[in-house]
């Protein structure tokens, strides 16, 4: 299981852990957000947790792959897919476990809260296709050329066409956003119900890390993230 024990993967492993055995695994730089949540969500789910540690020559092996490989070009992309590359490449589980789409879904996007409902619907239902026929069908290959099956629950399209079914204006509310998914996880006593969102890019200290070799090498992130040899 991709676990950076924020409100996705946390309700997922949850959902999940009756019907298999997990394992759960952080990725991200020492002392980043994500190994520090992810430790700690995966003690109270009680089960068993690794974190894979990141350092800057893991993290340029990494974006060269993704550029050159999966032809993944926009540095934002590519410090998302990080994550998915290092636990494809360090862990023997042939099966991956990922909460991809749960934003997409259930509103979980910070620019989704100023749109108008109207917007909102019409929002969600392009970022799920974007999704499904663009960054999704790109992580299962590149699982697959890992000798992995990546499964996203929430891209299952009867998950799918019950959370689009879900009025906009019920996405948000006592609770935040993504609504629906953190009064399940309330109602399992998970301390991620109340949450708030870190994108893997930045929980897992990815990001940050790029910004600052492509600032000793004296160039923007774009053109380091270009240029940098694995």
């Amino acid at each position: 299981m991709l676990f950076s024990g924020g409100l996705d993967s946390s309700l997922l492993t949850a959902l999940a852990r009756p019907f298999s055995e997990l394992r759960l695994y952080t990725v991200g730089y020492p002392g980043s957000h994500d190994l520090e949540a992810g430790e700690s969500g995966a003690k109270e789910l009680g089960l068993p947790w690794e974190p894979i540690l990141l350092d800057d020559d893991l993290l340029r092996n990494a974006i060269a792959y993704l550029r050159d490989q999966v032809g993944i070009t926009d540095p934002v992309t590519i410090s998302f897919e990080v994550p998915l590359y290092m636990v494809c490449t360090k862990v023997p589980e042939g099966v991956l476990l990922s909460g991809q789409g749960a934003d997409e879904l259930f509103g979980g996007y910070a620019r989704y809260s100023s749109m108008s409902l109207a917007e909102l619907g019409e929002a969600r239902k392009a970022d799920i296709q974007r999704l499904l026929f663009e960054g999704y069908l790109g992580e299962v290959r590149m699982a697959e050329g890992f000798g992995k099956m990546l499964v996203c629950p929430y891209l299952d399209l009867k998950v799918i066409e019950a959370g689009l079914s879900i009025p906009p204006q019920d996405l948000f509310g006592e609770l935040g956003n993504k609504l629906p998914l953190r009064r399940i996880a309330q109602s399992k006593g998970l301390s991620a119900a109340k949450a708030p969102k870190k994108a893997a890019q930045y929980g897992s200290g990815v990001m940050k890390a790029m910004k600052r070799l492509a600032v000793a090498q004296g160039t923007d992130l774009g053109k380091w993230a270009a240029e940098v040899k694995g």
